[in-house]
């Protein structure tokens, strides 16, 4: 599959693919720069007036030849200056004359109120672009009118439109581009939404694709999501990975002129569209590298073992032949790394393969070697002087081995952690005033963003106005303020789920923006949305040779925290919906992981009623059931449904930012799961302490010993 390409610019790729560079200088023109002049229309589609901006080259006035069209949209806080104010027409005009860009027409559309709308059909931006806009460009200035002289692109939402409009008329462009695109999987219907079209819509392969964005860029999630589509699609594209920016004007300014050698790569005197049809479909990638196998063993106890990790040295020494007395092997492992040529100490304890397990969860003192791909979630896997292995250095780590015979490809594991209560508000709202989000979430971050999607339950819209109270207060100020909404993705958020019961709280308004909000930064939504079915769509995750579909529902209410025919909110646990789309999602997908919103008990023991509702969730097909509604860390559960895999259950992981500084309310488990070629091989339990009611951290050594214990001990023997 086609990859990103990283840190080359378009002129480069020029000299790569062998096409004719432009020429040294702008023949028989004395000027050096171009004219930018606004024109009014009326949109009868819309019933608006509207404008656009044209910039066209040097010495316009002076030929009578056609010039390919380049149209560039502006962002959603923005108008038909947005291009300008970043430099456009400097660029060009430099560009242009230097002989480094061909000349053209660039068109600069003010979308109005209709570009910021979730509307399609013909009374869409959409809509009023092609029918309208067009036409009048194409009637008032001698742009060429065929697809190969026609590119498009967008920055932000003008990226999302771009792609919309190119993807729905491949035949009118040949190349789009998104500078920060923000894409989102409910922001639109298939027949308009860019991430569905990428696998649906015909014709792609025809036009040169780019994306582009910085490191701290919020977009880059869904972003992400499109390359995704777009190598499952098997096409060319340009995903240009910047070293420095964001999401701002300060970003994209620093990239027009790279921007634009991609438009016009292939706008040269000579170059026939034919050749633009070979640099669309054959722009240089970095070379597949083959999948990368290895045999991995890996250090593991029962999952109740009260162990966590292992010094390096130790393992070394069991390579080396020592003893240990706490090492127990089952016979095939032993045999395998005999056979790799490890001396094993003759006097290891090796036991028969079906006795090991009942062995280890006896005796929680005994630890074990496992291949990778031989684990199951009743194994935890110990961290190497804390740190898991797969974080670690695995060249200096001493059972990994190349081999015939591998059980562990990097290129099939996807990491995906929950965490639990996230509720910027009453005490944690003054600590991040007192102090930032960055002191918030420091400490946990370098574990976030290390998985491949990282989710948390917010429960709480944002809003400019909290904590002042609202005409449309239902509870009480239960609100988060703007100020405080990048800790999201500081935390390198993926996912966030909505089932939370106080999302509605600072009224429908709030709600609905912040789900805007989340939508236009690229965030995964499950759980919540403007409509019941909305609430109720799976998250679906294709990622790493694992599919993984994920819903959620409030299972307790209130009333006014749950979505129907006219407000918004979170999906109800309606039985007949989950008793149709369990199952159904079972069969499509490798792994289905359903979170709830269940009755909130002051207790690390989940009501008999939730150990009954939960099962019933497994025995339908869920294979991994998490209680997102808990303040309190609560127990784990195996539950056998009858088929070949246990159901992971966790009744509640606690809260990850609320004030509640009570001593089980304070601590808190975030679980992650590694699903390894569409199995759940094993969860890896991260455990903290919330500090000064907005700032988790990783527990300390001694803190997870005590904490461990309690919640085994609490089990009963578990």
């Amino acid at each position: 599959m086609f990859k990103p390409v990283r840190l080359i610019t378009v002129y480069t790729l020029l000299i790569l693919l062998g096409l004719p560079l432009p020429a040294a200088s702008y023949q028989g023109c004395a000027e050096t720069s171009g004219t930018i002049e606004r024109r009014p229309y009326r949109s009868a589609l819309i019933e608006t007036s509207m404008v656009y901006t044209v910039y066209t080259p040097p010495c316009y006035n002076q030929t009578e030849r056609d010039y390919p069209v380049l149209y560039l949209l502006h962002g959603s806080a923005s108008d038909d200056n947005h291009w300008l104010q970043i430099g456009l027409a400097e660029a060009l005009n430099e560009g242009i004359t230097q002989g480094t860009l061909p000349p053209l027409i660039a068109v600069l559309p003010f979308g109005n109120w209709v570009a910021n709308e979730n509307q399609f059909g013909d009374d869409s931006w959409e809509g009023v672009f092609i029918q309208e806009l067009m036409p009048q460009v194409e009637s008032a200035y001698r742009v060429a009118q065929t697809r190969a002289e026609r590119g498009i692109g967008g920055i932000s939402r003008g990226g999302f439109w771009a792609f919309e409009i190119a993807f729905r008329h491949p035949e009118l462009f040949s190349a789009v581009g998104g500078h920060s695109p923000f894409f989102d999987l409910n922001n639109a219907p298939p027949e308009y939404n860019p991430l569905d079209l990428a696998l649906t819509a015909p014709g792609l392969d025809t036009l040169r694709i780019w994306m582009d964005r910085g490191p701290d860029d919020f977009s880059r999630q869904a972003m992400n999501v499109m390359q995704e589509r777009l190598n499952q699609r098997g096409l060319s594209y340009i995903y240009q990975l910047y070293p420095q920016g964001d999401h701002s004007d300060s970003y994209w300014a620093q990239h027009v002129t790279d921007y634009l050698l991609f438009y016009t790569a292939a706008w040269q005197d000579g170059v026939a569209p034919a050749t633009l049809a070979a640099f669309a479909t054959n722009t240089p990638q970095p070379t597949p590298q083959p999948e990368t196998g290895l045999a991995l063993f890996v250090p593991a106890v029962s999952f109740p073992s009260l162990q966590t990790t292992i010094a390096g040295m130790t393992l070394g020494a069991i390579r080396a032949g020592e003893p240990d007395t706490n090492l127990v092997l089952n016979e095939t492992t032993a045999a395998t790394l005999r056979g790799l040529g490890i001396s094993l100490n003759p006097g290891l304890r090796v036991v028969a393969d079906d006795a090991l397990y009942n062995l280890m969860w006896g005796n929680r003192r005994l630890y074990t070697l496992l291949p990778f791909d031989k684990l199951t979630p009743r194994y935890r896997v110990l961290l190497v002087d804390g740190v898991h292995p797969l974080d670690g250095d695995l060249t200096a780590y001493p059972f990994v081995f190349s081999s015939e015979q591998p059980n562990y490809y990097p290129e099939h594991l996807t990491r995906l952690m929950l965490s639990g209560v996230t509720a910027l508000t009453r005490e944690t709202q003054a600590a991040l005033d007192q102090h930032s989000i960055e002191w918030a979430g420091e400490a946990i971050r370098p574990y976030t963003i290390r998985a491949d999607f990282f989710h948390t339950s917010n429960e709480v819209s944002f809003t400019a106005n909290c904590p002042a109270a609202g005409s449309e207060l239902l509870l009480g100020a239960f609100c988060a303020k703007d100020a405080h909404y990048g800790l999201l993705d500081y935390i390198g958020t993926d996912i966030i789920e909505l089932t939370g019961n106080h999302n509605n709280d600072y009224g429908f308004t709030a709600y609905r923006d912040t789900l805007r909000r989340y939508r236009e930064d690229g965030f995964r939504i499950v759980g919540g949305g403007e409509t019941v079915d909305e609430a109720r769509q799976p998250l679906i995750l294709d990622y790493n040779s694992s599919t993984i579909a994920m819903i959620a529902c409030n299972w307790i209410g209130p009333y006014y925290a749950l979505v129907t025919e006219t407000n918004p909110g979170a999906a109800y646990c309606d039985w007949n919906w989950l008793s149709a789309t369990i199952p159904d999602l079972a069969a499509r997908f490798d792994v289905v992981v359903v979170t709830v919103q269940y009755e909130e008990v002051e207790d690390y023991l989940p009501p008999a009623r939730q150990e009954v509702d939960f099962r019933a969730l497994a025995d339908l097909g869920a294979d991994v059931i998490i209680g997102t509604q808990a303040h309190k860390p609560m127990i784990f559960d195996f539950y056998n449904p009858g088929r070949d895999t246990e159901a992971f259950i966790h009744y509640g992981m606690g809260n990850l930012f609320f004030d509640q500084p009570f001593w089980g309310n304070m601590r808190f488990f975030m679980d992650e799961l590694f699903i390894y070629e569409g199995r759940l091989l094993t969860v890896n339990l991260f455990t903290g302490i919330i500090d000064e009611n907005a700032r988790p951290r990783p527990m300390t050594p001694d803190e997870q010993q005590n904490f461990l214990a309690f919640m085994f001990n609490t089990q009963g023997g578990f």
